[in-house]
């Protein structure tokens, strides 16, 4: 104990700043978890889904076939390109157009 009291040899100042910083880190700790308890859970947030940059849209591609795609992708691996011709709405024609923006990564 005196060796240790030797290498944390802290005045009387110093000894009472570290008990006002442990003081108010707990009581910071205390306001958070009191928050966490008394926030109403919402039902998640919810985030805008994205498809690459949006200033640069995928031809024949709109909102309601963007929505379709993701939905189809939370369900489905795609695994080739042409898989995508699979989602309702995505035919040869619109496949075509797409081909030269798909690329599928392997993880």
């Amino acid at each position: 104990m005196t060796k240790l009291k030797e290498f944390f040899d802290f005045s009387r100042s110093q000894l009472r700043f570290l008990a006002a910083l442990a003081l108010l880190a707990g009581l910071l700790a205390v306001g958070l978890l009191i928050r966490v308890y008394t926030v109403e859970a919402s039902g998640g947030i919810e985030l805008p889904v994205v498809l690459g940059d949006p200033d640069r849209k995928l031809p024949g591609i709109g909102r309601v076939l963007a929505d379709r795609i993701v939905e189809y992708r939370q369900q489905h691996l795609f695994e080739r390109e042409i898989d995508i011709t699979e989602v309702h709405g995505i035919g040869p024609k619109l496949y075509e157009q797409l081909q030269p923006y798909l690329c599928i990564r392997k993880p």
